[in-house]
C-alpha cells in the first residue's frame, strides 16, 4: 500500500500570508515551498501577531482527501500543493491530508461517504461521472463530443450558469463541488483492436468508470462497455478481462497501462473533467471567510492543474510512442456521428444545459 502523505507546512510566525499559490506539478508535498509552487498569500491579515484576519474565530478542520489517482500523477501533486497552500492560508485551521490511489476506498464508495457525511472522509477529487447519480446533469460533463477543448470546459465550470449547477447538487446530496480543472482528453487504449472507426471496436470490452454516461459513450465508441474500478484495470487488461481502457494520456502514463495496450486510438472523445468536492456539512461550518479563502485556493488549484496537465499531454505522446504504442489517427467524425443518440437520449435530463455548455466553445 502506498504511504499516506500528510501535507503539512510549518509557517514562520510572522509571516504574513493571504491567498493560495497553484500547484504546479512539484516532486512531492513536502518539497512544494521549496519547489516555489505556491504563490504568495493574498488574504487580509490582522496588525498585531501576522494571523489572517478573523482566524481567532475559525475553529481547526483537519480534512481527509481522497483520489483514486497515483501518487506521481500530474494532478496528484497538485492535491499536495493545494494542501500546503490551504494551511499556509489559513494560518493552519485548515489542514488536509492526501490519500492518493484509493487507500480510502474506490471512488464510488468514497463518494458516497461524503455524501452521507460519514466523516471517513470530507474532500473527494472525483470525476462528473460520480455526481451524476446524485444530479443526472452532471452527466454532461462526462458526455462525447460536448466541448472542444479544455479552456471550454474551464471557462464553463467556473461561470456563474455552473455554480447553480454547483448549488443544486449541495442540496440535493450534501455533495458540494468547489470547483473542476481539465483532467485532459480521453483517449482509447487496446491491446489488439486498432481500431479507425467504431466498427473496428465490436466485441471490445472496454473498461469504463461506474457511470450511466460512461456506459452509454462505451457503446457509441462501438465497445463492449465494462465497469472496473482504476485500481483494478492494469491486471484486468493483463489477464483478459478487459481488452483496454479509455482515460487522458496522464493517467494513460501514470498506470502505465502502455504495458499491456499496443495501441492508442486518438478519439477525443470526452473532455474530461475532475472536481474538488467537499461534505456540504464540513462545508457550511466553516464560518464565510474562511470559505471565501479555501474557494481560492480550489480555483487556484484547478487553474494550476488545468495548465500543467494540458502541458504535459504534448509531451506525453512523444513519451507514449517511445514506450512502444501505436497511436492510431481515428475518423472522429464516425465517433461523433454515433454519439449523436446520447444527446436524443438526455435531451429531457439536461433541458437548456447542453446549449448553455456549448456556447463556451470558440
Amino acid at each position: 500500500m502506498k504511504k499516506v502523505l500528510a501535507i503539512t507546512m510549518s509557517l514562520a510566525a510572522m509571516v504574513s500570508l493571504a491567498g493560495c499559490g497553484g500547484g504546479n506539478s512539484a516532486p512531492a508535498a513536502t518539497e512544494a515551498s521549496a519547489a516555489g509552487t505556491q504563490a504568495e498569500a493574498g488574504a487580509d491579515t490582522s496588525a498585531e501577531g501576522g494571523e489572517a484576519a478573523g482566524s481567532s474565530e475559525w475553529g481547526q478542520y483537519d480534512l481527509k482527501l481522497a483520489t483514486n489517482l497515483a501518487e506521481d500523477h500530474v494532478a496528484c501533486q497538485g492535491y499536495y500543493a493545494f494542501a500546503d497552500a490551504v494551511e499556509a492560508a489559513t494560518d493552519g485551521h485548515v489542514t488536509v491530508t492526501v490519500y492518493s490511489g484509493e487507500q480510502l476506498g474506490k471512488e464510488s464508495d468514497v463518494t458516497s461517504a461524503v455524501a452521507m457525511s460519514a466523516k471517513t472522509c470530507d474532500i473527494v477529487c472525483t470525476g462528473p461521472s460520480e455526481l451524476s447519480k446524485y444530479d443526472p446533469v452532471f452527466s454532461l460533463f462526462d458526455a462525447p463530443y460536448v466541448f472542444d477543448d479544455g479552456d471550454a470546459l474551464v471557462a464553463f465550470a467556473n461561470s456563474d450558469k455552473a455554480h447553480e449547477l454547483y448549488d443544486t447538487l449541495a442540496e440535493a446530496s450534501n455533495l458540494r463541488c468547489l470547483g473542476m480543472y481539465y483532467y485532459g482528453s480521453r483517449e482509447v487504449t487496446t491491446n489488439g483492436y486498432a481500431a479507425t472507426e467504431p466498427s473496428g471496436l465490436a466485441g471490445c470490452k472496454l473498461r469504463v468508470p461506474d457511470s450511466e454516461m460512461a456506459m452509454a459513450y462505451g457503446a457509441a465508441l462501438g465497445a463492449t462497455p465494462t465497469v472496473m474500478s482504476l485500481g483494478e484495470v492494469y491486471m484486468g487488461i493483463q489477464q483478459g478481462v478487459v481488452d483496454g481502457q479509455e482515460n487522458p494520456l496522464p493517467t494513460i502514463d501514470s498506470n502505465a497501462f502502455y504495458e499491456v495496450c499496443d495501441n492508442l486510438l486518438m478519439t477525443d472523445h470526452v473532455i474530461a473533467a475532475v472536481t474538488y468536492t467537499i461534505d456540504n456539512n464540513v462545508w457550511q461550518s466553516m464560518p464565510a471567510d474562511l470559505q471565501e479563502i479555501v474557494m481560492q485556493c480550489v480555483q487556484d488549484s484547478c487553474n494550476s492543474i488545468s495548465e500543467d496537465i494540458k502541458a504535459q499531454e504534448a509531451e506525453l505522446m512523444a513519451s507514449l510512442t517511445e514506450k512502444g504504442m501505436n497511436v492510431v489517427e481515428v475518423d472522429k467524425e464516425a465517433f461523433k456521428a454515433n454519439a449523436q443518440s446520447i444527446y436524443d437520449d438526455y435531451a429531457d435530463i439536461w433541458g437548456d444545459w447542453l446549449g448553455i455548455a456549448q456556447s463556451y466553445n470558440k
